[in-house]
């Protein structure tokens, strides 16, 4: 029930614009699992895959840039810390801490400290969600400097996918949306992976910069994502 004042709710079309100029049929292609907590992933997400973890190992999570701007919105795989980071307790919203587990290496990185200056945190110990009512500790291995990372610069916790620094990489594009949930009762998904023999409109991807084009051996020719 959406409320006794009268109205539409439309909701939203998942994957509303065109990802693929080559023809889909002809790029190669492999069966992906995402772990749960991510929401909904667009077509069209820059991917990475878990390098270290007791459960999360070879799944594959959204990519975090290495450059993340101050705008704070430079992924969907993101913890943002509720206080500045100090020790190794971190605190971050309860929703987001279902996007890992105990067992899960972390990184953490803001819009000031990025790329190779992101620090390894470890692995997680331990996940308190029941202290307060508004958000849930994080506790990892490896203590972190006071006063590095801070809400205002919009740090995050990420799973790594790269063992050193950067501690992120990409892997491929998801090839349609998936939604993951949110939260305690997120599920994850199963999805479609694009590795090779694409062409896709650049402007249609999400989790987007330049050391993708790395990653994946791929180049931009005008609007395109060749790969």
């Amino acid at each position: 029930m959406l409320g006794n004042t009268p109205h539409i709710f439309r909701g939203g079309q998942i994957d509303p614009s065109r990802l693929f100029f080559s023809k889909p049929e002809l790029a190669f292609t492999k069966g992906i699992s995402i772990p749960g907590g991510f929401g909904v992933l667009p077509a069209g997400t820059i991917m990475a895959k878990v390098t270290e973890s007791t459960g999360k190992l070879g799944k594959y999570i959204p990519y975090t840039p290495e450059a993340p701007s101050a705008g704070l919105t430079y992924g969907f795989g993101l913890l943002y810390i509720t206080e500045t980071a100090n020790g190794t307790s971190v605190y971050v919203t309860k929703d987001d801490s279902y996007k890992v587990a105990v067992g899960d290496h972390l990184a953490i990185a803001d819009a000031d400290s990025s790329g190779a200056s992101a620090t390894d945190c470890g692995a997680v110990t331990a996940i308190d969600r029941t202290t307060y009512s508004h958000m849930a500790v994080i506790t990892v291995t490896n203590s972190i400097a006071n006063s590095t990372y801070t809400v205002a610069q919009g740090a995050a916790l990420f799973i790594q996918s790269k063992t050193s620094q950067p501690f992120t990489a990409a892997v491929g594009v998801l090839y349609g949306a998936v939604d993951t949930g949110v939260g305690e009762n997120a599920k994850g998904g199963d999805g479609v992976l694009i590795l090779k023999n694409a062409m896709l409109y650049v402007d249609m991807l999400y989790n987007y910069d330049s050391e993708v084009l790395t990653d994946l051996g791929a180049t931009v020719d005008a609007q395109y994502l060749i790969l």
